[in-house]
């Protein structure tokens, strides 16, 4: 009887340690930055979305699109949600075939731009992009933030009469008040916090549309990894639709959910329910030629060093 016993326990542990290694085997790993352009996670997470998929996930955020691209590619992370989508274009040319985009961030008409700025200082002279000449322009450090400037600055003039400087983000504004920059570039709300606390004024809100790219600037992705895709199908494809169905929450509860970006980007209420975003684009809405004429103009730029047909990068079911 005893052996009986001993015998059924260890079947029981046995079974119960198979139970908790699938269990943990099954929490899908996303990566998040603490960004507008992650606002669909939040709302996922938030209303039960990724719940009514049947899914246990763990949200991990990252400080930088270079480290959540690297633990993406690197398979430390099942899913990028999500981060821009030129870090996925220099990672795709170092290490081939380990990612796939499922969602984007944007604009899909060259007439769109509601997130880039152009800012100055409140009682600076300079009047538009050619005043720039000579002047000390801060931007977000990455080679693909000084292209982007400069193919703006180009449409108006020669952007080698410009020194641009790169500065960390948290420094943009305090640089400007202080002088050490007469510019930046660079996507809200560091505008809004540089006009609200009366260091700087907009020389210009939306610059991208100067850049005449008919289908937009397809500036953020969502990824999953190719080996994610591979071993866990189902899995992807109802992170997928949870995802979605926050994209349609966010069109039609707007205000509702604005309060999620308190919590998971730290941004004071009047910024949170103010700070302009771009769309979120699904795959079936989004048109690929896009995202390829905005890579050949970073291309063209010099941004990066071989040609890449981005039109392969993208999640197929």
């Amino acid at each position: 009887m005893k052996k009986i016993v001993a015998t059924v326990c260890m079947v029981m542990f046995l079974f119960g340690a198979a139970a908790g290694a699938f269990a943990a085997q099954d929490v899908v790993k996303i990566g998040y930055l603490r960004i507008v352009m992650s606002f669909p996670t939040f709302v996922a997470q938030e209303k039960g979305f990724f719940a009514e998929e049947g899914l246990k996930v763990e949200l991990i955020p990252f400080n930088s699109g270079t480290a959540i691209v690297d633990a993406l590619v690197a398979g430390r992370i099942d899913a990028n949600c999500g981060s821009a989508i030129v870090t996925h274009w220099f990672a795709e040319q170092n290490v081939s075939g380990r990612f796939k985009i499922f969602l984007l961030y944007g604009t899909d008409s060259m007439e769109d731009d509601n997130t880039f700025v152009v800012v100055v200082k409140k009682d600076s002279p300079i009047k538009d992009l050619k005043g720039l000449k000579g002047k000390k322009v801060g931007h977000f450090p990455g080679i693909t933030n000084l292209v982007l400037a400069k193919a703006i600055i180009r449409t108006q003039m020669d952007p080698e009469g410009v020194i641009f400087t790169e500065v960390p983000p948290p420094n943009l504004v305090p640089a400007l008040a202080a002088g050490q920059i007469d510019a930046f570039f660079s996507p809200e709300p560091l505008g809004m916090i540089a006009v609200s606390k009366g260091m700087g004024r907009y020389l210009l809100k939306s610059p991208l549309t100067l850049l005449r790219l008919k289908g937009g600037v397809p500036g953020g992705a969502f990824a999953f990894t190719t080996q994610f895709l591979k071993e866990s199908p189902e899995q992807a494809e109802k992170v997928k639709a949870a995802l979605e169905k926050a994209v349609d929450y966010i069109r039609n509860h707007e205000e509702e959910v604005r309060s999620y970006l308190i919590e998971y980007n730290s941004l004071p209420e009047p910024v949170a329910m103010r700070i302009p975003y771009d769309k979120f684009i699904k795959l079936d809405e989004f048109d690929k030629n896009a995202g390829q004429a905005y890579f050949d103009m970073l291309y063209k730029e010099g941004a990066y060093q071989q040609k890449l047909d981005t039109t392969k990068l993208y999640y197929e079911n």
